[in-house]
């Protein structure tokens, strides 16, 4: 099975859960440029409570765009936050821990990363911000910019064996940014049949194996959380990358 978000989705987020009922959520990375290829994602870091994507050079200045804590989790309330950028995380995962009304969760979520915006890491193509966030039990929400000044965020059903998912692309190799972006339409959905978090990153890894004749492979990492009482906050993460760094 191919990636369903195309070719070329940059960053994806998966939240969802397994067959067993187990919440899930996989951040996968892929990039075109030399310097998007040449990162890797960290084991779980307990200082920080958080996954990195950092250089495959540890000697590489670093960079906001590129270098950033791109999961974080509440170990006490199991709270998970997954962003493509630094920026909206900390926010995020106080308003998980804090928040429980469903609706202003929503709010809360597009007003956030509306409110910080697309990441102009380049003028002429910019990348859209995406968050997933999952309060065990209760909410699984993904949130986009999809153009400027302008948000979508969606709650969805935790429906055993399958994830919904939102990428920053459009899934073209010379990529445009979206236009529109409807959050709860069926086709923003992929079925899963892993039995634990090394599988569902494997799987996920697996299936976005495309080769492009200009960039090469493009594929880079796959992080996949399932909760299930093994890690923090009950998170037991494992990690799929090209480059075995850490």
């Amino acid at each position: 099975m191919a990636n369903p978000a195309g070719n070329y989705p940059g960053r994806q987020i998966f939240v969802g859960a397994l067959e067993s009922g187990e919440e899930a959520f996989v951040y996968f990375g892929s990039g075109r440029s030399k310097g998007s290829q040449a990162r890797f994602a960290s084991p779980f870091l307990p200082e920080e409570n958080a996954v990195r994507i950092k250089p495959i050079d540890p000697k590489e200045p670093f960079d906001q765009f590129r270098h950033y804590q791109a999961i974080k989790i509440d170990p006490k309330t199991g709270t998970a936050v997954i962003s493509n950028s630094q920026a909206p995380v900390d926010a995020v995962l106080e308003v998980g821990i804090y928040v429980e009304d469903e609706k202003e969760v929503l709010e809360s979520l597009s007003r956030i990363i509306g409110a910080i915006g697309l990441e102009y890491d380049s003028k002429e193509k910019p990348t859209s911000r995406i968050v997933g966030l999952i309060q065990p039990k209760k909410v699984a929400a993904l949130a986009i910019t999809d153009r400027k000044n302008h948000a979508v965020a969606s709650v969805f059903c935790v429906t055993p064996g399958h994830l919904s998912w939102v990428p920053t692309y459009n899934g073209e190799i010379e990529y445009k940014n979206f236009l529109s972006f409807d959050l709860s339409a069926q086709k923003y959905v992929v079925q899963t049949s892993a039995t634990g978090a090394q599988q569902l990153a494997d799987e996920i890894y697996d299936m976005s194996d495309h080769v492009d004749e200009k960039y090469g492979e493009l594929r880079v990492w796959s992080v996949a959380g399932v909760r299930n009482g093994k890690g923090p906050g009950g998170w037991e993460i494992a990690r799929k990358n090209r480059h075995q760094i850490e």
